[in-house]
């Protein structure tokens, strides 16, 4: 997920942003400037959020936990998103619900 997907939107954003940027840069339509910078504004978000999860996801990847499926969902998902140093990382969806609070 990490290399297929999250790297290739990151390139995605990096290059539209680019893209907005040279718009910007470019245009002499002053709408045309407003609606590349909002967008540009945006993607530099979407872009950033990309990088922070990229960030928790490649921890926990480089980790190589090992899960037992008879543990049970509540188990693993913790497993899943506590990295070696014992800091949970919360990268799964509605992890709170289904791990329990602890």
């Amino acid at each position: 997920m990490r290399i297929d997907y999250l790297h290739k939107m990151q390139r995605v954003y990096e290059s539209e942003i680019e893209r907005m940027q040279d718009m910007i840069n470019h245009s002499k339509n002053p709408r045309e400037v407003a609606v590349s910078a909002k967008r540009k504004e945006k993607l530099q978000k979407q872009l950033k959020e990309c990088r922070e999860y990229d960030e928790k996801i490649s921890h926990l990847a480089l980790s190589r936990i090992e899960l037992d499926l008879d543990d049970g969902v509540k188990v693993n998902y913790r497993k899943v998103q506590t990295g070696r140093d014992g800091k949970l990382y919360e990268v799964l969806a509605d992890s709170k619900n289904i791990m329990g609070k602890k």
